[in-house]
């Protein structure tokens, strides 16, 4: 990805480097509430419908999903690129969230504190992958380093992913949802690997395709009424979710050669965003412009369309933009409101300026874990000239960073000069005795 790319990745399809900067987190509000949505039914037919799944989605070009401890789903755009329907999706879904159902993470756990202690780097250097599917033989052998190990391993994960084969069909029955997706996604992967040997294909943590199918195919029969069909408006707001992800995650050849002589909306999506990251920012407003006129209370065209204007120095209109973003969202989120501070930065007046932190200050509100705000509402103060909220702000984003030394320091910094007794000046005091008892156990 080039560094201009990497930089309005950055600003629109928000992204967050892991500390052990092993692979990329990426936030995008389209994508985060409309799978939420398709998660919902899923949820309220299983035993967690009270509880909110938290979604990670990762910038990788392979395709992959998978659960870890908690209830938390990790995944790759590129699954999601690679679905040609949105119920190909949902039984990905529908499968990770039948992991957490069947409490297989803290089983996994257990299983590995079973198999001794040549087991432990599994846990230490990458059970995620491995609980992904990602890993191979070889990727399996090095963090294990024992074959004996590593076939107990992978035969207990393999009995996993049948059970969560199974429960899925039963979770899309029950929530009335389509269940002929994650067969059909199945077998376009199937189609992608011929080439792999039998030998190879089983030293994962996957089991064959071929006895997935059985699985799926068996689980059918227990729900001879399951027949329902695509939502066509899911799958409309599928199809453009896919092609700005497409626009983001690939190269331009390869987004001009899916949807160049496409009229849709979709394309027109696409193109927008791919010709914005191309430097062709006027085609860009043209086309943005364009599905705003057939549809202008979608708020994702007017979020992007700010984007284009910010970019171009125009911080006014987009402002009005991303105002326009929020009012049209039925939930407001801590993202559009950090993109709106970070606008309001730039314009830089004063007004502004105090536009910027209230903005900053209700995304945290939302999301007190989102670093970035931190960082813009450290800024923020720093141009209102209030040097010891500014350094409150970094203590903050730092710590969230991991990096807890500098953490500590703008906290000791901060709590000379912040008012006594404000929410700021308790915080502040907090962070110093976490950091502090944190540095004493170690």
């Amino acid at each position: 990805m080039s560094i201009f790319k990497k930089l309005i990745l950055t600003m629109l399809f928000f992204a967050i480097p892991t500390s052990s900067n092993s692979f990329e987190l990426v936030r995008d509000v389209e994508l985060e509430e409309f799978t939420q949505e398709l998660l919902l039914p899923l949820t309220r037919a299983s035993n967690l419908a009270d509880n909110r799944i938290d979604l990670y989605f990762i910038n990788s070009n392979q395709i992959n999903a998978f659960v870890t401890s908690g209830q938390s789903i990790f995944i790759n755009t590129e699954l999601i690129a690679q679905s040609h329907t949105y119920d190909e999706y949902l039984g990905v879904l529908a499968h990770e969230l039948a992991h957490i159902n069947g409490g297989h993470i803290s089983r996994t756990k257990n299983q590995i504190a079973k198999l001794g202690e040549r087991s432990m780097p599994i846990y230490l250097l990458g059970i995620l992958g491995i609980l992904g599917g990602e890993a191979d033989a070889g990727l399996a052998a090095l963090m294990v380093g024992s074959a004996s190990v590593q076939d107990r391993y992978l035969y207990y994960s393999r009995t996993q992913e049948a059970a969560a084969d199974q429960s899925a069909i039963s979770l899309l029955c029950k929530s009335k949802q389509p269940v002929k997706g994650l067969e059909t996604f199945l077998k376009r992967l199937d189609r992608s690997t011929l080439e792999n040997a039998r030998d190879y294909q089983y030293k994962t943590t996957h089991p064959l395709t071929v006895d997935r199918y059985n699985w799926i195919k068996n689980s059918y029969k227990k729900y001879p009424n399951c027949k329902y069909k695509l939502d066509t408006k899911l799958q409309k707001r599928f199809e453009l979710i896919k092609a700005k992800l497409l626009a983001f995650t690939h190269s331009q050849e390869e987004v001009l050669a899916i949807y160049k002589n496409d009229n849709s909306d979709p394309a027109k999506y696409a193109l927008a965003a791919t010709n914005f990251f191309n430097g062709d920012k006027k085609n860009s407003v043209s086309k943005i412009k364009s599905l705003i006129k057939s549809n202008p209370t979608n708020p994702y065209y007017h979020e992007l369309l700010g984007e284009v204007y910010y970019s171009q120095g125009n911080f006014t209109l987009a402002i009005e933009e991303q105002k326009i973003t929020i009012e049209l969202m039925t939930n407001i989120n801590d993202l559009h409101l950090m993109m709106l501070g970070s606008y309001f930065l730039a314009e830089s007046s004063k007004e502004n300026i105090i536009e910027g932190i209230n903005s900053l200050n209700k995304s945290l509100f939302i999301n007190k874990n989102n670093s970035y705000s931190w960082y813009l509402l450290a800024k923020a103060y720093a141009l209102n000239n209030n040097l010891a909220l500014a350094q409150y702000a970094s203590a903050e984003r730092y710590y969230l960073r991991g990096d807890r030394p500098l953490a500590l320091s703008f906290a000791k910094k901060a709590i000379k000069n912040i008012d006594k007794n404000t929410v700021e000046w308790y915080r502040a005091n907090d962070l110093i005795e976490i950091i502090d008892e944190i540095e004493k156990k170690e």
